[in-house]
């Protein structure tokens, strides 16, 4: 089954390129080793230990050169995963040496020239919630005008960082959907009912994590079942040291799946991402025909993926 979970294709909807850094693109821009195994072991227990180790992969990608060289690696490691679709999601940011443009600018040309028959990628821009309303309102001119730009590319906007901070500003996500940007949030990662119910009222496209809607963490049943259709993600692979393939893997096992519903998972996601209809009629008969070119692995669950 390890072998079947690695060479099925895959959709990944939730990663972010700055959680997604192996060790080896961290070594080539001069992480030491200690602040290396911090980020690939993710046993960060609060938090803010959990942000700070972003720090780390934000020093590697401080340059336009190791921008642009950590997106193509990200790329292509999600690629030898068998990831035919990406969603990579990341937060326009100011450096030395770049500003927001230049940072946005660097992330979308990596995305372009690393595209192929192997990989299709889109671009989702974050929000991040813990930047006054003044900071969100600015970054969202930058991220309408790269959509306005490159309208294949930049497919969506997220609101992400730390949920025990900032705020959802209603107001400037309507304005995103107004300009043709698919609304992506990280929601419920802590208990906040009012929030979740405020987002909720909002509708987003899709929703990240949703932890504390699950009547398990006191959360609402009913809700649950209205709101959630799940798909799986490694959100980020670099920290919690996964592939794709690992995670569907996990899910298999946890869940008893057989291969033919591994493969509707991968269908199924599809259905949920901010492609183009092009691009999902492109990736979905890319889908079909692996199945059929497949179907002894999907019939006989004991049949060997070489």
């Amino acid at each position: 089954m390890e072998t079947f979970c690695s060479k099925l294709p895959k959709i990944e909807l939730h990663a972010h390129l700055n959680g997604s850094l192996s060790r080896e693109t961290l070594k080539k821009f001069g992480c030491a080793d200690n602040d290396i195994l911090e980020y690939n072991q993710a046993k960060q227990t609060t938090l803010d230990q959990v942000f700070d180790i972003f720090k780390i992969a934000h020093q590697a990608t401080s340059t336009k050169q190791n921008l642009y060289e950590s997106t193509v690696k990200v790329i292509e490691e999600f690629a030898s995963d068998n990831v035919i679709y990406l969603e990579l999601r990341t937060t326009p940011r100011k450096e030395a040496d770049m500003t927001e443009d230049e940072y946005v600018e660097t992330v979308i040309k990596a995305l372009l020239d690393s595209e192929s028959s192997d990989i299709m990628v889109k671009l989702i821009l974050s929000i991040d919630r813990r930047h006054t309303y003044d900071q969100q309102v600015e970054t969202l001119k930058t991220i309408i005008k790269y959509k306005k730009l490159y309208p294949d590319v930049v497919r969506g906007i997220d609101l992400s960082g730390d949920p025990t901070k900032g705020a959802f500003f209603r107001d400037i996500f309507e304005k995103a959907r107004r300009n043709e940007l698919f609304v992506a949030m990280h929601c419920a990662e802590i208990k906040n009912d009012a929030e979740v119910m405020e987002m909720f009222d909002f509708k987003p496209d899709r929703l990240g994590h949703a932890t504390f809607i699950h009547p398990d963490f006191q959360g609402s049943a009913e809700l649950w079942e209205l709101y959630t259709k799940l798909q799986i993600p490694t959100d980020d692979k670099g920290v919690f040291d996964t592939t794709l393939s690992n995670e569907f893997r996990i899910v298999q096992q946890t869940f008893s799946l057989n291969k033919e519903e591994l493969w509707k998972i991968s269908k199924n996601t599809l259905s949920y991402s901010f492609a183009t209809d092009r691009d999902k009629n492109v990736l979905n008969e890319k889908l079909d025909k692996w199945k059929l070119a497949n179907i002894k692995i999907l019939k006989h669950p004991y049949y060997i993926c070489l």
